[in-house]
């Protein structure tokens, strides 16, 4: 019998170490247990399973079939990378006090709304929050793991700024411009029908054209130039009795006229008293570094690669479903470490599984399972797409 090595493995009956013994007809490393006489291969488990979720990794983010990876009909690539669904990433809080923070939601099927929160200059996500809809407790939530920063670019939703007021009393909101384009086109369409929703449809067009003060200065007076040609003809109300035929009748005593036209002047006006359609134009802000006037690095960077991760393994069972966009969002954050989540997944099950062994091992099989079947994986929901 060969000497004990110095990476010798210990025995997994008596914890003493074992020494090799030769090897197997397939070339494995064979040891032995002096104590016990176990004999066994004792195979590396974790470099086996870290190249096996890299394999799933690669399957999964870069958008490949099954039957692309090793295996002819996808069988034994499902086989291999079926327990890595089991691993649930997680962007852990870093107390890094960020300057910008983007967050957003994003629906899909089965009823979910994934909340993701950006860095505003680099694009790398910082925090995901699973939720039904973007309520304010949803926000609160993910807002309660990330420091409060200068500056938060948001859709403008009531849910995520009534969190950001709570979490972050101190931090400035910045609209949206093109959300707040969006709402305009709207409340106007894109081509209104009246000479006042025409005109102001051209004021929110030109809200990112402004590139400086003076412009944001000289924006903000067309605006209340309109509101003094128009402001009669937003005020016109109509009223139940001389409208019986309106649906509106039948719940309202009166109602604008020209209500939609009136809501859209509104919003505008509002949100350039608060401050939050220039906000990316204030000398204080500035000072910390630039400020996005729109969140077309979170809906063109980490949104639309989660949506492009659905749409090319569509039909993902719901816990897959959410597993992939959880691997898509911690994949691009600032430092992944995808594989220290495979030791956190062992000691979560208590025991390592047994190895299968090469055919020529001395030991036990595990016997025939009640639940074994056809389906190569033994894991619900994994279908070949």
């Amino acid at each position: 019998m060969r000497t004990k090595s110095k990476r010798a493995r210990l025995c997994p009956v008596c914890g003493g170490p074992m020494r090799k013994n030769g090897r197997t007809k397939a070339g494995a490393q064979r040891w032995k247990c002096p104590g016990c006489a176990l004999s066994t291969t004792a195979p590396r488990r974790d470099g086996r399973r870290r190249a096996q979720l890299g394999e799933f990794l690669d399957w999964l983010l870069s958008g490949k079939r099954q039957w692309d990876m090793d295996g002819a009909d996808g069988r034994a690539f499902r086989k291999r990378v079926g327990w890595c669904w089991r691993l649930r990433p997680a962007i852990p809080p870093d107390g890094v006090v960020r300057h910008v923070i983007m967050a957003d939601g994003t629906y899909m099927a089965h009823g979910w709304c994934l909340l993701i929160a950006i860095d505003g200059l680099t694009g790398e996500p910082v925090a995901f929050q699973w939720c039904g809809h973007e309520s304010t407790a949803a926000y609160a939530a993910l807002f309660s793991r990330i420091p409060a920063p200068d500056v938060l670019v948001s859709d403008g939703l009531r849910g995520i700024e009534r969190a950001c007021a709570q979490a972050w009393p101190r931090t400035r909101i910045q609209r949206c411009l093109v959300h707040v384009q969006r709402n305009t086109r709207a409340d106007l369409t894109s081509r209104p029908r009246l000479q006042a929703g025409r005109e102001l449809k051209e004021l929110s067009d030109a809200l990112t054209s402004v590139r400086t003060a003076g412009q944001a200065a000289q924006w903000a007076g067309a605006l209340n130039a309109w509101h003094g040609r128009w402001r009669d003809f937003i005020a016109e109300r109509t009223w139940a009795k001389d409208d019986p035929a309106n649906p509106k009748a039948s719940r309202q005593e009166w109602w604008w006229t020209h209500g939609e036209l009136r809501r859209c002047y509104r919003r505008l006006e509002r949100l350039f008293r608060e401050g939050k359609l220039f906000a990316f134009l204030d000398p204080g802000l500035l000072a910390g570094g630039p400020v996005p006037r729109t969140s077309n690095l979170l809906e063109g960077g980490i949104n639309s690669l989660v949506k492009r991760t659905l749409l090319e393994h569509h039909g993902l069972p719901e816990e897959h479903m959410r597993r992939a966009c959880e691997w898509r969002c911690y994949m691009r954050s600032h430092a992944p470490d995808p594989y220290a989540l495979i030791a956190g997944l062992e000691q979560a099950a208590g025991t390592q599984d047994r190895e299968p062994t090469d055919g020529n091992d001395d030991g036990y099989g595990d016997g025939i399972q009640a639940n074994n079947h056809d389906d190569p994986t033994n894991e619900p929901g994994f279908y070949i797409r």
